[in-house]
């Protein structure tokens, strides 16, 4: 009896596998060179300072119209607050409102007061919170330009000469067309061992610092 005849053995072909690798390889150089085409010219950033809360003091500087100028928050307010005599309960609201009619001027600033009365009613005690700011802007061709910040002839130079990098640090309020003066400023506060802070501000936007704002860190 005859046996039957097996069938010839076909090599499978390997030029399906091949098109395939080739084609997933020249995809993925495409994506390669068409991501770094996109980025050509992009800078990547080496650290990314993060806003740390910090025990010292802040002793506010505002950067506006290419001056430099120290906003003394807690002596303005006290002047503005000096006429009008302690707030009640009774008399928050009036009190609030007064404080927010108030200006008074510096050698550099127009400063203007900013008050309201939140209340708390409960059934156990009522009590009153007072939100208290002032509004500051550097008066025309006052403040420090960014020559005598460089040649160590500033207000910034003295209060560096006067403050203890231990319990005080520097936060500027930036307005963007005072970049410069506030890098060159950084720079010198920096160099002279204390830590910086800053916050920037809309085009021509006033300073602001009050005691329900956000709170000055030390980035």
């Amino acid at each position: 009896m005859r046996r039957p005849r097996a069938a010839p053995f076909e090599q499978p072909s390997l030029v399906p596998m091949a098109d395939m690798l080739t084609n997933t390889v020249g995809i993925m150089l495409f994506i390669l060179i068409f991501a770094a085409l996109s980025t050509s010219g992009a800078v990547a950033l080496k650290h990314l300072p993060r806003e740390r809360s910090t025990d010292a003091k802040a002793i506010f500087m505002y950067c506006s119209g290419g001056r430099l100028a120290r906003i003394d928050a807690d002596a303005l307010m006290r002047r503005i607050e000096k006429p009008l005599g302690d707030p009640t309960y009774a008399t928050a609201t009036a009190w609030a409102k007064r404080y927010s009619t108030q200006k008074i001027q510096t050698d550099d600033l127009d400063v203007s007061g900013e008050a309201s009365a939140v209340y708390d009613e409960n059934p156990f005690q009522s009590s009153v919170r007072l939100n208290k700011a002032i509004i500051a802007h550097i008066r025309k061709d006052r403040g420090d330009d960014v020559d005598a910040i460089h040649e160590g002839r500033s207000e910034l130079q003295a209060l560096i000469g006067t403050e203890n990098n231990r319990d005080e640090f520097f936060f500027f309020l930036v307005d963007p067309d005072s970049i410069a003066i506030f890098r060159a400023a950084r720079d010198r506060v920096a160099k002279a061992g204390f830590n910086v802070g800053w916050s920037s501000l809309g085009p021509g936007e006033p300073a602001r610092i009050g005691n329900g704002g956000r709170q000055a860190k030390v980035s």
